[in-house]
């Protein structure tokens, strides 16, 4: 049996499935950013395609983060 190394309190499911989240999202801006090419968001109930630029990079983070 493989003893389990623990690394701080135990997350909620919830919790890790947000930290993923985040890292995906985090991970398409960067791909986009680098290929140079839009993204699509959610924002003010409707689809919205954002320039890789950083300061749209910064301002979706934002907006992530708030909603969770």
């Amino acid at each position: 049996m493989k003893k389990r190394i623990s690394q701080g309190p135990a997350k909620s499911l919830v919790e890790k499935a947000e930290i993923a989240l985040r890292q995906a999202v985090a991970g398409v801006i960067r791909d986009h950013r680098r290929l140079g090419e839009p993204f699509a968001i959610w924002r003010d109930g409707r689809v919205v395609m954002v320039s890789p630029d950083r300061s749209e990079e910064r301002r979706v983070g934002k907006e992530c983060r708030s909603r969770w």
